[in-house]
């Protein structure tokens, strides 16, 4: 049984996971969950949560712990790290290993359908950003915390690959 520590929005979930013929039984904060899993791609997966169905695309940001979640047309901004750290962590009084990057890449590939900030914008963590057309839905990307817009590298109407920049922060 793996068990991770997961931040959503300031909330921390502790997820337990156990797989168990071939379907996985999760727990989340007590709550137990089943769901099956089918694989569309590298990072892509269609999950049945609860006779739910949910494609789900999970993006690592570098080496940190902090994860990009695209599901349903949003961009969830995670932490995932594994439990035990997470508390040793919290005891030791450090703060996780994650920071605003500096620089907005983009996740996949697509089309700016729209640029929402200029540069010398404040934003403010999950405030919109840019608008991208990719698989066929429309994904907000906003804002990880706070920071001033630098640079825009993008325009509306431009297409862009998996690792090009999107925009820059002071």
């Amino acid at each position: 049984m793996r068990r991770y520590m997961v931040n959503v929005d300031g909330k921390d979930f502790d997820i337990e996971i156990e797989y168990r013929s071939e379907k996985y039984l999760l727990s989340c904060n007590g709550r137990r969950i089943e769901a099956v899993t089918n694989l569309l791609g590298e990072s892509r997966a269609l999950i049945l949560i609860d006779g739910e169905s949910h494609e789900v695309d999970v993006r690592s940001n570098g080496y940190d712990t902090s994860r990009t979640v695209f599901m349903k047309g949003m961009e969830i901004p995670v932490s995932i790290e594994d439990y035990n750290l997470a508390q040793l962590r919290k005891t030791a009084g450090m703060s996780s290993g994650s920071s605003v990057a500096k620089v907005l890449k983009a996740a996949m590939p697509g089309l700016v359908l729209d640029v929402k900030v200029q540069p010398g914008d404040v934003v403010t963590k999950g405030q919109p950003l840019v608008v991208l057309e990719a698989m066929k839905m429309e994904n907000i990307i906003k804002a990880q915390g706070e920071g001033t817009v630098k640079t825009v590298h993008i325009e509306s109407g431009g297409t862009v690959e998996k690792g090009d920049s999107l925009l820059e922060f002071e």
